[in-house]
């Protein structure tokens, strides 16, 4: 019985490790803002999903913080997602507290795509979580949009939604430090 149990938590484990998640992800800069850095971003996850944008906006926060020179600000910290704002509101706060760019992410598309396997033991169904996604980058000042992007991500049976977000978020944050528009870490 122990022997099971260990084999069993083992596989759990196993799985965890193997869950494989990418994103690819396609850019483009406005020529204008070629060279030009910003040294504050704020992560805007627009969902009516709180699940989603706390997570997105979370982990797109410490991705920018422990990756760029940047500093970051979720925007349900800036603007409550309790009350209205519309988005002329919501620049002028961002402008408030010295954020020079927002990055807005829109997911939109979800789903899960099923395979069907078998073996010598039956036949079995995999659920595997995808997720595309609109992304912009825009200059606080003047509400111009600088980057925009699609993003597709595809999980596989052992993927959840967390990494599916996840994995997008981190992606765009790398595409932006990439393409210069966030900083490079500095150096302790």
């Amino acid at each position: 019985m122990l022997h099971i149990f260990r084999i069993t938590i083992v596989s759990i484990f196993f799985a965890f490790l193997c869950s494989c998640v990418t994103t690819s992800l396609s850019s483009y800069t406005d020529p204008a803002f070629t060279g030009v850095t910003f040294d504050s971003v704020a992560i805007w996850a627009d969902t009516s999903d709180l699940e989603w944008r706390q997570d997105l906006e979370t982990s797109m926060q410490e991705r920018v913080v422990t990756t760029t020179g940047a500093k970051a600000v979720r925007v349900m910290d800036i603007a409550p997602p309790t009350r209205d704002y519309d988005v002329t509101e919501m620049f002028q706060l961002m402008r408030g507290v010295g954020v020079e760019a927002v990055v807005v992410i829109v997911f939109t598309e979800t789903g899960v795509a099923q395979t069907v396997s078998g073996n010598q033991y039956g036949v079995y169904t995999s659920d595997m979580p995808w997720a595309e996604a609109a992304v912009d980058l825009y200059q606080v000042e003047s509400g111009t949009k600088v980057w925009t992007a699609t993003a597709k991500t595809q999980g596989d049976e052992f993927t959840d939604w967390e990494a599916v977000r996840r994995s997008a978020g981190s992606k765009v944050i790398a595409e932006l430090l990439a393409n210069g528009l966030l900083p490079p870490p500095r150096e302790k």
